[in-house]
């Protein structure tokens, strides 16, 4: 087995110090935990050489198949009983899959993050590594993992790289589940909080896919297998109400009151805030006719969601919309309709039922590049 000291150099303009495998055609790297400061800096010549002895000391270690609890400074981990990392996630997950108060797309998020998470120790070719081992080098170098070398195994006939929400969403996962670790006891600190900021995964701002209003109008003439779920999506485009809580409405959460008739929820599903949306001539177009249901009867008899989505992009289909359209468009729909049509920020906002209004601000966003495009064809139209 070849073994070769490699340095990455960071945004900060350090440098990683990891060491690389090459063994019968495999390559893997080893994060050191160990940094080299650049030259410019105060005594960098003397720093740097005490750190490159340490790392030869590893490499030397390595050759001969020596794991050494000692090699890294990494706090009180010594004091902390001995756990296989590995051991300790399966353990925690499955506590997470007990818990009632996760939702199973949590769960989910978990266990696909595990899964990575071991991906990675495979790759590293140490799948019994211990918690303590847990430190920045582990980080950087699950980072540089993400990025450049797993790939998506949902189509093991073409693998894609993972989308940088997906790369945000398995890091953030990490480091929850490195927070319980610390909460448990087999951690000393969770190293992640050590990274420069710019050696972290940013977090990427989501496009809004949404419907134009002429795209809107073509949609709803568009045909459909399931008139149910059209009608539902539609109703949403009109109430901005999310699948989790449309799927559960019921006649009694239509109540009449002086301005007519609202939609009217305790708690949403997700964030569990109280909402009352008035219901304008649109969406009562789409909401379907009582006949007599009791007032505990839902209003729309719903599919699951995977199958919504399913009917809702043949539908856009149909309609020549090239868009990638799900239930959750419905919610976006609203939102840029709102503010298109004059609402302000903070109305639109809390009929989103948003806990902050720099999640209503993107929507906003969409709304200025739509009148500055209108505002440019007028331009255009004087200039001819």
């Amino acid at each position: 087995m070849k073994i070769t000291i490699r340095t990455r150099t960071l945004r900060t303009g350090s440098r990683s110090i990891y060491l690389d495998f090459y063994d019968k055609g495999k390559r893997w790297n080893e994060y050191l935990n160990l940094f080299l400061v650049p030259d410019d800096e105060p005594d960098a010549k003397r720093l740097n050489e005490a750190v490159m002895a340490k790392a030869n000391a590893i490499k030397s270690k390595r050759m001969l198949g020596i794991e050494d609890e000692t090699e890294t400074n990494n706090g009180n981990q010594s004091e902390l009983p001995k756990r296989m990392f590995a051991d300790w996630l399966t353990d925690h997950i499955e506590g997470i899959g007990r818990n009632p108060s996760y939702a199973a797309s949590t769960y989910r998020n978990y266990r696909s993050t595990v899964n990575v998470i071991r991906a990675y120790l495979q790759h590293l070719h140490r799948p019994r590594m211990l918690m303590s081992k847990i430190d920045k080098g582990f980080i950087l170098g699950f980072i540089d993992f993400l990025e450049h070398t797993y790939r998506n195994t949902k189509s093991p006939d073409n693998p894609k790289e993972m989308s940088p929400h997906t790369l945000h969403l398995y890091q953030s996962t990490l480091v929850r589940m490195l927070n319980a670790a610390v909460k448990d006891g087999v951690l000393d600190r969770n190293p992640f909080y050590s990274l420069e900021r710019k050696d972290r995964i940013g977090k990427q701002q989501a496009e809004k896919e949404y419907l134009t209003k002429d795209e809107l109008k073509a949609f709803a003439e568009a045909p459909t297998t399931n008139e149910t779920t059209k009608r539902a999506f539609l109703f949403c485009c009109f109430t901005g109400l999310r699948y989790s809580d449309v799927s559960v409405l019921t006649w009694r959460n239509i109540k009449q009151v002086n301005g007519g008739l609202v939609v009217s929820i305790q708690a949403m599903q997700k964030t569990g805030k109280q909402i009352t949306i008035p219901l304008n001539q649109s969406a009562l177009k789409w909401l379907p006719d009582r006949n007599g249901c009791k007032p505990e009867q839902k209003v729309f008899d719903m599919t699951c969601l995977s199958a919504c989505d399913r009917c809702l992009k043949k539908m856009a289909a149909a309609a020549g919309i090239e868009k990638n359209v799900s239930f959750h468009t419905s919610r976006h729909v609203f939102a840029v309709l709102a503010l298109a049509a004059g609402g302000d920020l903070y109305t639109v906002g809390k009929l989103l039922g948003h806990t902050s209004i720099n999640s209503t601000q993107v929507y906003a966003d969409v709304v200025m590049e739509t009148k500055i495009e209108a505002v440019n064809r007028i331009s255009d139209f004087f200039s001819k």
